[in-house]
């Protein structure tokens, strides 16, 4: 998954439709507690992205404020020479005028290094509650491919295997016993055919929307997680360690 994917889906509702006629499917834990972490997901993004923007002000506000004390400086520059070295009440209050805009400069990017400093504790924060949603996601995939699979042998199952009883009489038939394909090869054979058929239908518009029917994800943003950090245990481990060094030594 890239840095910038989402998953965008429904939210799973107390109950799950799987089409006219079921029964509608309890919400299991692994649902239930994707739906939990897909929330604490999206505030875990909405809290870095005030944070950046936080950033972004403070580093505009610095650079304004860098401008106003190069602009009083050129000024007052410009007037003490037109004064003949004379310090006049003008060139005074705009020299004091660069001193408040300096002051000001400095005191934005120490702000702008406060609010960064939080940045990565919460990247770590945000990286875990995304392998948590992923890893729960799983779960959840598991288990609808569980359901489906328990479903079709309960509506197809007769069908199918008749369906390989008949062929496997079909392929059979005419040949010597000596020369006849056993169970394990005429089952190859058959479902291999079988899965061949059904792999040329997964890109089909009414399978992609009964696959994502059935796993009803939450929206699950990632654009703001740094996946490597949210796919390695060890990497966060490190970052981990090394915040807390960090702060020990404050």
């Amino acid at each position: 998954m890239s840095d910038n994917q989402s998953i965008n889906t429904t939210t799973s509702e107390p109950a799950i439709q799987f089409g006219e006629g079921s029964e509608a499917a309890p919400v299991s834990e692994n649902r239930q507690r994707l739906n939990e972490l897909a929330q604490q997901l999206a505030s875990e993004v909405q809290r870095k992205r005030a944070l950046v923007a936080k950033v972004d002000t403070m580093q505009r506000a610095k650079q304004a404020a860098q401008g106003d004390a190069a602009a009083a400086r050129q000024q007052w520059g410009t007037k003490l020479r037109q004064s003949d070295g004379t310090l006049t009440r003008d060139i005074q209050k705009l020299r004091a005028n660069e001193r408040s805009a300096l002051s000001l400069a400095e005191e934005y990017e120490a702000m702008e290094g406060e609010i960064s400093a939080e940045l990565p504790r919460l990247e770590l924060e945000l990286a875990e509650v995304a392998d948590r949603c992923l890893s729960t996601a799983n779960g959840v995939i598991s288990e609808a491919a569980s359901q489906a699979y328990e479903e079709l042998l309960v509506n197809l199952g007769d069908s199918l295997a008749v369906a390989f009883a008949l062929f496997s009489k079909a392929e059979n038939a005419g040949v010597n016993w000596r020369q006849s394909a056993n169970a394990d090869e005429l089952a190859s054979k058959f479902f291999g055919r079988l899965g061949n058929a059904a792999r040329q239908r997964l890109d089909d518009a009414t399978v992609t929307e009964q696959v994502a029917e059935r796993l009803a994800f939450p929206a699950m943003d990632m654009s703001e997680v740094d996946m490597q950090l949210a796919g390695s245990v060890a990497a966060r481990i490190r970052r981990r360690a090394e915040l807390n060094a960090e702060a020990r030594r404050d």
